[in-house]
């Protein structure tokens, strides 16, 4: 009876209209949303009303969080998900806002296996345990046209299932481009990837997202069989 009841929840809100304010701050605020299709657009706004109906956001540091802040984190979040059968970050339950970059802990073994403890300045942070960081300041940036887009990033990681790659039917083109456009910055770099990206795999699909999302016609060209990969899989023309 429970699940049935939940059935009817989720049903009653995807057909909830969808706010003309929403979507009048994607017109004027969120890249690629004029990029998308009637079919993927409808797609895309359910995505959203389904991420904000399920996912909890709390301000860090005094920052209030807005509607707004809200609407436009799920709305770049929810660009990595318009394929048909992408399910909304099932792993994710909260966001947490900071107004600016964040310290956070890390403990780093050395060569000889010794464990020292640290703190490392970021702007954002997925975590396993069902939890994305973010500072607003540079999610504001990402939404100006910054190379760097933290949404993009840190929901990279939440959709990556081991080893760089996302859920995916088969695995063999996707480990060909992935290896070789990996190798090719580790070797020499690249005028669009982020060096950051040669830390290893689950990294360089992050850093690939972001620059597909922000810089869409530098990395076709750059990286041509990359960008396609990346567009077969997000659907989303951003070159």
């Amino acid at each position: 009876m429970k699940s049935d009841w939940l059935a009817w929840l989720w049903r009653s809100r995807d057909v909830r209209p969808f706010p003309s304010q929403w979507r009048f701050l994607f017109e004027s605020s969120l890249p690629h949303y004029h990029g998308l299709s009637p079919e993927l657009r409808e797609r895309f706004e359910s995505q959203v009303q389904r991420f904000l109906a399920g996912k909890r956001f709390y301000g860090c540091n005094g920052l209030e969080v807005t509607e707004d802040m809200r609407v436009l984190v799920a709305g770049l979040a929810c660009l990595l998900i318009l394929r048909p059968d992408a399910k909304v970050f099932p792993n994710l339950r909260s966001v947490l806002l900071y107004p600016t970059a964040f310290w956070v802990r890390h403990e780093e073994p050395d060569e000889i296996g010794v464990v020292h403890e640290g703190e490392v300045l970021q702007v954002g942070e997925s975590q396993d345990w069902g939890r994305v960081v973010l500072s607003w300041e540079d999610v504001e940036a990402a939404l100006a046209g910054d190379a760097v887009n933290v949404v993009a990033h840190e929901f990279a990681h939440q959709l990556d299932v081991g080893a760089g790659a996302p859920n995916l039917p088969d695995y063999a083109r996707w480990s060909r481009v992935m290896q070789e456009a990996y190798d090719e910055l580790c070797a020499k770099g690249s005028p669009v990837l982020d060096a950051y990206g040669a830390e290893g795999p689950a990294e360089f699909f992050a850093v690939a997202t972001e620059s597909y999302f922000q810089r869409g016609e530098e990395l076709r060209s750059h990286h041509p069989e990359l960008y396609v990969l990346l567009k077969d899989y997000y659907l989303l023309e951003t070159a």
